[in-house]
């Protein structure tokens, strides 16, 4: 059997060449490396990924336990892979807190909240053996809250994907509190899915009526009403 079109591009591997970038807009979030926020106003640079992993009970390394987990991470750099002009794929690399063993340094409490301590990392990169890469497609941003009485651990919150409006304004009530929660972490890994040959993520959607803007409306016309977000799924990338 002849291998698919993806396969064979895959096989050959990417160009030795590949770009950084500082930010990265995909499914809706605006995701910057660390370096690029800490000279910025907002934090953009947490990640989750929820996988299917083996972790230890706590206090008892004999019990193996697998099944879904959430990683938290930061953002340490972005690159994009070329594969010789055929696709490219790109990746978040970062530096992820330990969490192989449950409840030590990722916990929840009884409220729900999620903690974290990113003095104890792993798959840094730093051994062979590690894997930091997580594919852009698999991520969803974080932002993390400093605990005012233990500076070593912070609070885990959700971003809410821009340019999404909720039509269903009675399910989601319950769902945004004022905390800054808004979803639960979803399972991205039963539905990633990457386009190698066309590299591009469509940028229209089919889903709802778009809006047609005239574009000989005067500058006072357009600044009295209001804009309707159309949306797009698109992908940013910006020059280093």
């Amino acid at each position: 059997m002849e291998a698919g079109d993806e396969i064979k591009i895959l096989a050959k591997g990417p160009m030795m060449l590949a770009r950084k970038y500082s930010s990265y807009n995909i499914n809706g979030f605006d995701f910057h490396t660390e370096q690029y926020d800490e000279s910025r106003s907002v934090q953009n640079s947490g990640v989750a990924l929820v996988a299917e992993s083996m972790s230890f009970e706590r206090g008892n390394d004999d019990n193996i336990i697998i099944g879904n987990k959430t990683y938290y991470g930061i953002i340490k750099e972005i690159i994009e892979l070329n594969y010789h002009h055929q696709g490219n794929v790109v990746l978040f690399k970062c530096a992820w807190v330990d969490n192989r063993v449950q409840n030590k340094w990722v916990k929840t409490d009884q409220f729900g909240v999620t903690t974290v301590n990113f003095r104890h990392l792993f798959n840094t990169g730093e051994k062979i053996s590690d894997e930091p890469f997580i594919l852009a497609s698999q991520a969803v941003q974080v932002f993390y809250v400093p605990d005012p009485i233990d500076m070593e651990w912070v609070a885990v919150l959700q971003s809410k994907p821009r340019d999404i409006y909720d039509m269903d304004n009675s399910d989601s009530e319950h769902l945004d509190n004022g905390s800054g929660i808004v979803m639960p972490l979803p399972d991205l890994n039963a539905n990633v899915t990457i386009d190698i040959v066309n590299g591009v993520v469509p940028s229209v959607r089919n889903d709802i009526d778009g809006i047609i803007v005239d574009p000989k409306k005067s500058k006072k016309n357009l600044e009295s009403k209001p804009f309707a977000n159309i949306g797009a799924a698109s992908i940013l990338l910006l020059d280093t």
